[in-house]
């Protein structure tokens, strides 16, 4: 089995607050062409289309929604988990 690309939870939790391709892919330095890669690698992983065209950007399929809150609970997570350690002041140990 194929471990799954967790960077793609950033790239969606970022899709979805953008509502663009083109402002997501800015926001992660990417290149607009990459970041529709992504968007097709996601949609592939889920089974779901996730955004769909309206107008000039994407809104958000009924599944993305769903999994909206939980993929930006995990990236704050994530973030928290690889922040670096508060320095240690020896001196307040007991």
């Amino acid at each position: 089995m194929l471990r799954p690309d967790l960077n793609l939870l950033v790239t969606l939790d970022v899709l979805l607050a953008e509502g663009s391709v083109a402002r997501a892919a800015r926001r992660l330095n990417l290149s607009p062409s990459a970041m529709s890669r992504a968007l097709a690698r996601l949609r592939a992983a889920t089974g779901d289309p996730l955004l769909v065209r309206a107008g000039r950007g994407l809104v958000p399929t009924p599944r993305a929604v769903e999994l909206g809150a939980e993929v930006g609970r995990l990236v704050k997570e994530a973030e928290a988990v690889l922040r670096p350690a508060e320095r240690l002041d020896l001196a307040r140990l007991d």
